[in-house]
């Protein structure tokens, strides 16, 4: 083989393995972990026997979405509760939102005359804003005045709701 092709060739050949090797260990599924209440109990108890206790307390399936510990449940009248006051402490600000975002954009260019956005927004225990997302309606965007919206900083509050809470507003401005 020529000198030229070594290169090449060692390349190839060494992204083929590394190629083949990421395939390989993706393929294979990561162990179930291990009960240790179970695993305990089924150590004493003969061979293949499951004590009654853990056969009862085997859950059927994981829960998805634990509360923490401490922490009251959600519920809808508190979820629609702190969405409220969330979207009364968005309308409050909606004069600073024209003024900063949606005017200079506006004067850029007209069009859309109005632009809706969704506000996902993340309370904590004490009723501080702690996390917001903002996404574009779709046919009523403007990506500047979103990214301005984007950018102010984190600082709504609403009464406190006893525990983190996170809820999505829409609001169309101007």
């Amino acid at each position: 083989m020529q000198k030229e092709l070594l290169t090449p060739a060692a390349i190839l050949l060494g992204s083929v393995v590394i190629a083949a090797g990421l395939y390989l260990g993706l393929q294979r599924q990561p162990p179930p972990p291990a009960r240790p209440s179970a695993s305990v109990e089924a150590s004493t108890a003969p061979a293949g026997a499951l004590p009654a206790a853990a056969a009862a307390s085997a859950p059927s399936q994981p829960a998805l979405h634990t509360a923490p510990a401490g922490a009251s449940p959600l519920t809808s009248e508190l979820y629609k509760r702190v969405e409220g006051d969330a979207a009364e402490a968005l309308e409050a600000r909606r004069s600073l939102f024209v003024k900063q975002c949606w005017e200079p954009s506006f004067r850029k260019n007209p069009s859309p005359a109005r632009a809706r956005y969704i506000f996902n927004m993340t309370f904590d225990e004490s009723g501080k804003e702690i996390a917001r997302g903002i996404s574009e309606v779709r046919g009523m965007d403007r990506p500047d005045a979103a990214h301005c919206l984007r950018m102010m900083p984190l600082g709504l509050g609403v009464p406190p709701p006893g525990t983190r809470v996170s809820v999505e507003v829409e609001m169309t401005l101007p």
